[in-house]
């Protein structure tokens, strides 16, 4: 007699099935309701939903009505909500009814938005035990009667539009907030207020944030919209902090000014953290506010400090910023330096307007910088093409000559051209103000 094969999978636990079916795509989820009569509609149980729409430049749109379908045939609260679509202007109602939806079921944990291209118009609605909340591309606002998320801990929006009122509200409803992110973001102002011709301002009152991603982002031609001033109120735990600026190089003189102004007062207020990281974009817009004589804010608990940019931005304007900079965070330990290369032409504009750095400017330095006198003993810079490292020789040179403690300069890149031999005897005949320095090369991609 033949044995008669065992369905293992099927005769598993209900609740380990409905985990298997979370880790799949919702449509291979729903796809195995045809497998036997012990899966049939056992993804009704699944606790979310993610799913990336897409169609073609020729093709039709995306089918959100299959989402309404699926939420609604969902029987349990519905903890994931993450959808990516590009919707239509026909189509851009649907994500408040898929909100909708979800509220009405109960228990979202996280949700995440991303709207590309669309800018969906959406109301946030009271979801009073949401822990990470993601928008990118939407419109959005508060119900009159918004409470607040008191269990949300993670704030991302990227390129959102929501009125002033409504952000402050945002954040002052999100006490539990550990983790915020915000990028790209334009501003409504009340129609009642006017235009006084100021940005408007945002205030944290964070007690567990600990990490802070802020992009300054200001556009004169945007009519109502403005960028955010943001102003740290208190902020005890926060340790870490990413400030950028959105910026062209052939942006004009008076937007490199008020950005350069805002970030030197937004890093008064954060002057207690152990993590920073910039953008060279934020770092061009320093020079010009005359920042040696600006840069006020001592960060004395710093132990890290990342730049991350461009390398035809690297100039001698950069040098004396980096010099400011230096000064300013006598307890650092580690300089992390991430390059990228720019595209042909803004490399050719960029490189036309360079403010070299002499030789004489990176020199042995004799007082005002303690971190290279005692605190300063690894270095890591990465770049993806090698050849880079020749418009920023005057950086390695220079933290050689005064870094007194200096263990390790990491050199990190990314494609398979060998370290030229003029870079290693350019290295060799470097003077070392630390015995214990090493300079090394790593390539990521053996």
């Amino acid at each position: 007699m033949a044995e008669v094969e065992i369905d293992r999978i099927s005769a598993l636990p209900e609740e380990t099935k409905v985990s298997i079916l979370s880790r799949l795509p919702i449509t291979d989820a729903i796809r195995t309701s045809a497998l036997s009569h012990s899966w049939h509609h056992l993804w009704t149980f699944l606790p979310g939903f993610h799913a990336y729409l897409h169609f073609k430049n020729k093709g039709p749109g995306p089918n959100l009505d299959n989402v309404g379908h699926i939420l609604s045939s969902l029987r349990g609260p519905i903890r994931h909500f993450s959808l990516n679509c590009f919707p239509r202007k026909n189509q851009r109602s649907c994500l408040q009814h898929f909100l909708d939806l979800i509220f009405q079921k109960g228990g979202l944990w996280n949700l995440s938005l991303n709207c590309s291209g669309a800018m969906s118009r959406v109301q946030l609605l009271s979801f009073h035990a949401l822990k990470d909340l993601d928008l990118r591309f939407v419109n959005i606002s508060l119900p009159g009667d918004f409470g607040g998320f008191h269990q949300l801990t993670s704030l991302k929006l990227h390129d959102v539009c929501i009125s002033q009122p409504d952000f402050q509200s945002l954040i002052d409803g999100s006490k539990k907030l550990t983790s915020i992110e915000l990028s790209f973001n334009r501003i409504m102002l009340p129609k009642d207020a006017g235009f006084n011709g100021q940005p408007v301002s945002l205030t944290f009152n964070c007690p567990l944030l600990k990490y802070l991603s802020f992009d300054f982002y200001f556009d004169f031609d945007c009519g109502e919209e403005y960028s955010v001033k943001p102003k740290m109120i208190y902020a005890p735990c926060l340790d870490s902090v990413n400030v950028t600026a959105s910026t062209e190089t052939d942006s004009p003189l008076e937007e490199l000014v008020w950005i350069g102004s805002a970030a030197l007062k937004f890093m008064a207020d954060i002057a207690h953290i152990s993590h920073l990281s910039l953008n060279f974009n934020l770092l061009m817009c320093l020079p010009q506010v005359d920042v040696p004589h600006t840069l006020r804010a001592h960060f004395q608990q710093l132990k890290c400090l990342k730049l991350i940019g461009q390398l035809c931005y690297m100039d001698g304007r950069m040098f004396k910023v980096l010099c400011c900079l230096l000064r300013s965070m006598p307890s650092v330990e580690n300089l992390e330096l991430q390059y990228h290369e720019p595209w042909g032409f803004e490399k050719e504009k960029r490189l036309s307007e360079c403010d070299p750095v002499h030789p004489n400017e990176y020199k042995k330095k004799e007082d005002g910088y303690l971190c290279l006198d005692q605190t300063l003993r690894t270095v890591a810079i990465s770049m993806k093409n090698l050849r880079g490292l020749e418009d920023i020789m005057w950086m390695v040179h220079f933290i050689l000559l005064n870094a007194n403690v200096l263990e390790l300069v990491k050199i990190t890149y990314s494609n398979d051209n060998k370290v030229k031999s003029r870079l290693l005897e350019n290295l060799c005949v470097v003077e070392k103000a630390s015995a214990k320095a090493h300079v090394v090369f790593v390539n990521s991609s053996s």
